[in-house]
Order: C-alpha cells, then sequence, then structure tokens
C-alpha cells in the first residue's frame, strides 16, 4: 500500500466541516438545500475506524472479493466496450496497487460486502425521506492518480460517502450550472460531462471551479461528505484509497421521478432539484410534478415513444420554469437534440 501522500492540486477548500448535527437538523440546513457538507465524527465509535490504518484493513478484508475493472470512462463515452471484470481478493488488490501492477483499474459502486458493512452502524441519517424507498450502500476502491469521470447520479439519491483510508479530492457542481458542462446529448451519455476535468493542468482546473461556483475539497479518513441529490461529482485518488457510502432514502417527489426515468437528462436534472425540499413547492413546480406523473401514466406505442414524449416534457416544463438549462444551447449536439423535440411537437402548447 503506498504510505507516501502525494501533494494534491490545489483545491478550493470550501467545503464546511462540522461535527454530525441531528437527523432533523441535518435534513433541513443540507438535504433539502442541497448543500455539501464534512461530517467529521459520524463514524468515530464505530469498529471501522480501525480501518484507517490500511494494513488492518488488508488483515481485516484480505479475502473479501472485489469485481475490478479498468478505468473505462472514456470508452463509455465514445460509445465503445467496456473491458472485461475480474474477480480479485481485497488482499491481492490492495498489493496490486502498492506495486504498481494494477495500474488504472478500480473496484467502483460494488454492494457493500458484509464483512465491512458490519463495522459501520447504520447512520440515524438514513431514516430520513419516504418509508417506501430503502437505503444502499457500495465500497470505491483505488489507487493514487485514478479519477471518475465528471457525471452525475440518475437515482437522484443523497449520498454519504465515508473516507475508509486514504484522501480523495472530490469536486461538487450545482445543477443549476449544468449549462456550463457541456453535457452529453445521447441518452446513454447525458449524465455525464463531455470536459475531461482530469485533464485540466491543476490552474485551470481551480479557475474552471470558480466559473461553476463548484465545492471542492479533500476528503481525509474517519470524515464523510454529503453530496447532494442531482449534484454533479467529480473524483481524484490522491493516495490509494477505499470509501463507502451510503444512499440515502429519498423523499416521494424524487423516488417517483427516478423511477419514471430511466433515462435522465440535464432537464430533468433541473426539475429534480426543485424537488429537494418539498416544503418550499409553489405552485408552478406542483403543476410541473403533476405533469410528469400524467406524462408517465399514458399510453404509447413503444418505449422509445414514451421516453421521446418525456424528453420534450422535461424540456418544456425547464423553459416554462425559467431554469438554467433552458437558456442557449449547451453544444451543436444539443442545438440538434431540441430542434428534433420541436419539430415532433410532442408537448401540448
Amino acid at each position: 500500500m503506498t504510505t507516501a501522500a502525494p501533494t494534491p492540486r490545489g483545491t478550493l477548500d470550501n467545503v464546511p466541516r462540522l461535527r454530525a448535527p441531528n437527523p432533523a437538523t441535518f435534513e433541513v440546513r443540507h438535504l433539502r438545500r442541497g448543500t455539501p457538507v464534512i461530517l467529521t465524527d459520524l463514524f468515530d465509535h464505530a469498529p471501522v475506524r480501525r480501518l484507517a490504518d490500511p494494513r488492518v484493513a488488508r488483515s481485516v478484508l484480505a479475502d473479501v472479493p472485489l469485481v475490478v475493472t479498468p478505468n473505462t470512462w472514456r470508452d463509455l463515452l465514445l460509445g465503445r466496450e467496456r473491458a472485461a471484470r475480474r474477480r480479485v481478493p481485497f488482499g491481492a488488490f490492495l498489493d496490486e496497487l502498492a506495486d504498481g501492477r494494477a495500474g488504472d483499474q478500480h473496484c467502483l459502486e460494488q454492494s457493500t460486502p458484509d464483512e465491512l458493512l458490519a463495522l459501520l452502524p447504520p447512520p440515524a441519517y438514513l431514516r430520513t425521506g419516504s418509508r417506501r424507498d430503502s437505503w444502499e450502500s457500495y465500497l470505491f476502491v483505488a489507487g493514487a492518480g485514478n479519477t471518475v469521470h465528471l457525471h452525475y447520479d440518475h437515482d437522484l439519491r443523497h449520498v454519504l460517502m465515508h473516507q475508509v483510508f486514504g484522501r480523495k479530492r472530490y469536486v461538487i457542481i450545482d445543477p443549476a450550472e449544468s449549462h456550463k458542462l457541456a453535457p452529453g446529448s445521447r441518452p446513454q451519455v447525458r449524465r455525464t460531462s463531455a470536459l475531461f476535468l482530469e485533464h485540466f493542468s491543476g490552474p485551470d482546473l481551480l479557475a474552471f471551479l470558480r466559473y461553476v461556483n463548484a465545492w471542492d475539497c479533500v476528503l481525509e479518513p474517519g470524515e464523510t461528505l454529503l453530496i447532494p441529490a442531482t449534484c454533479w461529482h467529480y473524483v481524484e485518488y490522491v493516495t490509494d484509497a477505499l470509501s463507502v457510502n451510503f444512499c440515502l432514502p429519498r423523499n416521494e417527489h424524487l423516488r417517483r421521478l427516478a423511477e419514471i426515468f430511466p433515462e435522465s437528462s440535464v432537464e430533468l436534472l433541473a426539475l429534480a432539484s426543485r424537488f429537494r425540499d418539498p416544503s418550499s413547492l409553489g405552485p408552478e413546480e406542483r403543476a410541473a410534478y403533476a405533469a410528469l406523473l400524467a406524462a408517465d401514466e399514458r399510453d404509447h406505442p413503444d418505449d422509445a415513444s414514451r421516453l421521446a414524449a418525456l424528453d420534450a416534457l422535461t424540456v418544456r416544463l425547464a423553459e416554462r420554469l425559467g431554469l438554467p438549462v433552458a437558456g442557449p444551447g449547451y453544444h451543436l449536439a444539443d442545438l440538434a437534440r431540441r430542434a428534433r423535440i420541436t419539430r415532433r411537437r410532442l408537448v401540448p402548447a
């Protein structure tokens, strides 16, 4: 395991750190407002804190199987077939990271194994959201220098990311800034950006993050970061690192929107951000939500027609609510997409 901590590219370091508040305060101040925060003590008394030493983590989790793949974000964006997965024990993969054999391979979003989950008592924040929804947990393991491309999660969940060992840089961007991020237009890549922040120089990256009003931090072992629902995020592994997340239950509005839209879009993302706080909804938001539910219940000839109708509806609703993504097009592919939607006239004026 790498012991030297490379110096990360300069960060804005503008995510507040605080002791974990009670669930009601956390929900009102952070979940509903969509503001990131670093909780410094959420798991201070949990057995997982022993794993802050990578050697202990290797010993405890040595035989836990991981599913490892090369970093294939570029292939995904270009529509190429993704590389084959392989299974390797946790301890063996840490050894590969330590001696450089792992290269850019990583383990992302694997369901957290019972051996690790048993060391993390479920936080009280899992009781927020709708009782109709459940929570999920995943682990992430990768080596220093690895990255996770700028994207957003289509499931519309708030995420608590706990840093078990190692250090990771997180960039978080509000959906109001989506029009600055060159989002994809094809359905398979709409939740990704065409901008490769991983290739920006340090000064260029900081200038860009200021331009998009980003939150930016380096997460230390034992800390837990809230990534609010609907936010874009980008990750850099400063050192070899292990993280575990908790995907919180959604409120009923976010849960229904995620179910209705298997293929997301920045228009849906912008709309969904209005429903992070159901108590603040006005007549326009309530009408938009009702229109989305009604559209889902209509009969369509096939799935393609249904998705096209829903896509057109989100564009029209974003325009009605004056959301930033309803302004000038982001790039040529987006202009072409909107032109097709306009010609189809799938939504009544």
